[in-house]
């Protein structure tokens, strides 16, 4: 006994990081899907069916062990990444399925599906672990290492703790938590019934839940082309929100530092500014494609993915960002993580690594032109921030490298909506007009880092020119923007509203009084109102 004490000890003084974990991991879901579907006598998969496997399974596996790990980490009062060591061998327990299902049978692996069960049937599944299985499903293996789990935990929870109570209170929520994670799909069907009020939860039947997830349906734009996993697409909508927001949990829980440090250092006019510009991207779709909008569960939770996987390519920009611009903000913005060491090098790298797999993980979850969209904002985010390219050096250039970033994400909303997830029936007018007026106009988030650009060689409008002289050029520009609209839009209606707008910003804008730090902010609420009533004098 004493000999086991000291390995867990021994597991608990090892660190892991976060990229080292999520390859291990990756690693062994890869394993499961490969022995399910290669080694295992089954049909073989389409490439997009092999995609949606991996891709599920890393969800289901995912919530299944962080959700675990928090409630241990939480029972025994432990930061989280003090267990990432002992929980890096329940990878095991992610493999060992088929492998004893093929013992059994011979080379074949048992079909282990959701539990999709009235609440009167789910509770009798529950309180006999999993008896009273609807016919055709076999949980032998899962079966198996289910059972097997809850005592491990149990003994890790009373080697660490030596509590009774604890280790019950382990036990106990180790297997309602995999249950849950096995009946997902019920309790989620439970919550829809009651919050949508389309009848009582008591009378839900089976059927009910696979009618729901199983019926082919368009979301937005988007049709999913495979019928067997229409389940798996729509839950991973949800799983990956649910993982997100575990995983935020888990680094607060971490270090709240940390945390804090990462949520002021987001830059919150820049998270507003992707954030319009992706609903803007989505609105463009409504007017192209009203049929294709709506707002029922599934299609909210797809912009939800999106948006959430917009945000984190930002921060991950951030991140490189950061990284590469650590002299100028050691002068110019010593808040930040880096200047005030609240990261080392290498823990900030490991978390922009992180951010920038959920990003990409995001636009894979609702198809892969929105990986690919995604994927090339991180490129051009690489080449702004990076050697040996590092563009943000050079003026106009910079600027126009992140109107095209800022495009994809006008791209990523729109093909949401449209059909055939295709940029080619956007107005050119539309797509030159935001790219002109975002290389005109972006300069404004300059001005707070003249001292710190000008000492790293960084060539922006004020440094060359000086900031007086540089908020008469940005500020020019960002009224031209405003004009163009009139003249790329062909609206005359919105001539007074562009000089109104366009010459209070300019205004604004050469305001000495006005804090360099504080013009995106007060610009983009200047933009933000001058777009709203451009939708209601151009299309309503």
């Amino acid at each position: 006994m004493k000999k086991i004490e000291k390995i867990v000890q021994s597991l608990l003084e090892k660190k892991l990081d976060v990229i080292s974990w999520l390859v291990i991991f990756f690693s062994f879901v890869f394993l499961r899907v490969f022995t399910e579907q290669t080694l295992a006598l089954a049909r073989p998969l389409t490439t997009l069916e092999i995609i949606m496997e991996l891709v599920h399974s890393f969800y289901f596996f995912a919530l299944a062990i962080l959700s675990v790990w928090l409630l241990v980490s939480l029972i025994l009062r432990m930061k989280p990444q003090k267990l990432s060591h002992i929980f890096i061998f329940s990878m095991l327990l992610i493999i060992m399925p088929p492998f004893l299902d093929m013992l059994k049978t011979g080379g074949q692996v048992y079909w282990s599906f959701y539990l999709l069960s009235s609440p009167t049937d789910l509770w009798q599944q529950y309180l006999t672990a999993f008896g009273h299985l609807p016919s055709g499903i076999a949980y032998f293996g899962t079966r198996i290492v289910f059972v097997a789990t809850i005592p491990m935990l149990a003994g890790l929870v009373w080697f660490l703790s030596k509590k009774i109570w604890k280790t019950v209170l382990a036990a106990i929520g180790a297997y309602s938590i995999l249950f849950f994670w096995g009946a997902f799909p019920s309790f989620f069907y439970y919550a829809y019934i009651f919050f949508s009020r389309h009848g009582k939860v008591s009378a839900v039947h089976s059927f009910d839940i696979a009618g729901y997830f199983g019926a082919p349906e368009k979301i937005f734009g988007v049709i999913f082309p495979s019928f067997q996993y229409t389940l798996a697409y729509k839950l991973n909508y949800v799983y990956f929100i649910l993982l997100v927001s575990l995983l935020v949990v888990m680094f607060y829980l971490g270090s709240r530092e940390k945390f804090w440090a990462v949520m002021k250092n987001l830059r919150l006019p820049q998270v507003v500014y992707h954030a319009g510009i992706f609903f803007i991207g989505m609105g463009l779709g409504w007017l192209g494609y009203a049929d294709n909008f709506q707002l029922d569960v599934f299609p909210v939770m797809a912009a939800f993915v999106l948006l959430a996987s917009v945000i984190l390519s930002w921060v991950a920009s951030v991140v490189v960002n950061d990284i590469y611009d650590l002299e100028i903000d050691r002068v110019s913005n010593d808040s930040r993580p880096l200047p005030k060491n609240i990261f080392t090098h290498g823990e900030y790298i490991q978390f922009g690594l992180a951010c920038f797999f959920l990003a990409l993980l995001g636009g894979e979850t609702i198809g892969l032109p929105f990986f690919v969209f995604l994927a090339v904002y991180q490129v051009l985010a690489w080449i702004y921030s990076a050697p040996p390219f590092r563009l943000k050096k050079f003026p106009i250039v910079a600027t126009f490298i992140s109107s095209l970033a800022s495009l994809m994400i006008l791209f990523l909303g729109y093909i949401l909506v449209s059909d055939g997830q295709t940029i080619h029936t956007l107005s050119w007018r539309i797509i030159f007009l935001f790219l002109i007026a975002y290389t005109l106009s972006l300069p404004i988030k300059d001005f707070k880092d003249i001292e710190g650009d000008k000492k790293d060689g960084i060539w922006t409008i004020p440094v060359i020119f000086g900031e007086k002289r540089g908020r008469l050029i940005v500020a020019t520009g960002v009224f031209i923007s405003f004009m163009l609209s009139v003249f790329f839009l062909n609206e005359m209606k919105l001539f007074f509203w562009a000089m109104l707008f366009g010459v209070s910003t300019f205004l604004f804008i050469n305001n000495e009084k006005i804090k360099p730090r504080a013009l995106p902010a007060w610009v983009l609420g200047f933009v933000a109102v001058y777009f709203f009533l451009l939708v209601w004098v151009v299309f309503i």
